[in-house]
């Protein structure tokens, strides 16, 4: 008899013959022996895990009593339950208990984040180089462990992926998956448009909602998917270099109002903008700057759109 999500959860209600029954503790019993192998600090890290990326959603459906993974093998039967009921097995684990434990999600994970005006880059043991922006978190282990390098990732990055075939490289966001063997592009959850965006500037890139594998594209270079809070995924052809350019530290404006500039020169300086001359909102900007100071940025800016300013601490006013 083959275990499944719906078998646990008629388990969990009492709705199962004597026969399901007893193939489904025997089941749990050998699910529990597997987990209670595990070391206390994997175990921990699985526990922050599971708190951390379950929903209220999944909760209010489930008659699951949440328990500490630390408790004796009892306790490990009932997180395999939690586990299926919320949605961290798949049908494809379900025949060998063992390989629901994927030490890519539980090795010891490190939190890497930058604030405003901040901008980090970070290289991995596979040798993948990470380019943080602005007001961007990306947790990743200490060493890829498993078959699968697993990271997530709040806010916005530029990866730059090492190639290896045996070993995809996935990219876990709030809203969305993100696999690759060897490749460059940019990631983007925005919590102002609900969105997420990906732009590919070399390689190709399998990009899906997380919880709908199904619903997934395959983007190209210049290729740019994007996943609206309606969970549809729309793609288009960009310039891939001159949306990602902010990686090599470099602003670039093509056709944006000043209200659009100004929402990137914040978070960039971590300053704020003050326009009192609400017309100047609307100006369109085209420009290009490398390595830019703030005050290089406003000189450029004021000399085209015909402004002042003053720089009082961390405020601009534009006038």
């Amino acid at each position: 008899m083959k275990i499944t999500p719906e078998l646990l959860k008629r388990y969990q209600s009492n709705q199962c013959s004597a026969e399901e029954m007893k193939e489904v503790e025997e089941w749990l019993h050998s699910t529990a022996d597997e987990l209670s192998n595990l070391s206390e600090k994997k175990l921990k890290n699985m526990e922050q895990y599971i708190w951390q990326n379950l929903e209220p959603s999944n909760l209010k459906n489930s008659n699951t009593k949440i328990i500490s993974l630390h408790r004796r093998v009892v306790s490990y039967a009932a997180v395999a339950i939690i586990l299926f009921t919320v949605g961290f097995f798949t049908y494809g684990y379900l025949d060998n208990p063992i390989q629901i434990i994927d030490t890519a999600y539980f090795s010891d994970f490190k939190s890497i984040e930058t604030q405003r005006g901040q901008k980090r880059t970070v290289k991995l043991s596979d040798g993948t180089i990470i380019r943080l922006n602005y007001e961007s978190e990306v947790k990743v282990p200490e060493q890829f462990e498993g078959d699968e390098r697993v990271v997530y990732l709040t806010g916005h990055a530029y990866f730059d992926i090492a190639h290896d075939p045996g070993k995809p490289f996935i990219i876990y966001t709030q809203d969305s998956k993100t696999q690759v063997l060897g490749t460059s592009f940019d990631i983007n959850t925005s919590k102002k448009e609900g969105e997420t965006k990906v732009i590919v500037t070399s390689g190709k890139v399998a990009f899906s909602e997380k919880d709908q594998l199904e619903n997934l594209v395959t983007l190209g270079i210049n290729d740019r998917a994007v996943l609206g809070p309606d969970k549809t995924i729309t793609k288009s052809k960009v310039d891939a270099g001159k949306l990602t350019s902010w990686k090599d530290n470099k602003l670039v404006f093509d056709g944006e109002s000043l209200q659009e500039v100004i929402e990137v020169l914040e978070p960039w300086y971590n300053i704020q903008v003050v326009v009192e001359n609400s017309d100047l909102l609307t100006e369109d900007f085209k420009l290009s700057i490398n390595n830019p100071s703030l005050e290089i940025a406003l000189e450029e800016l004021a000399f085209l759109a015909g402004f002042d300013y003053s720089i009082e601490g961390n405020k601009v006013v534009i006038f």
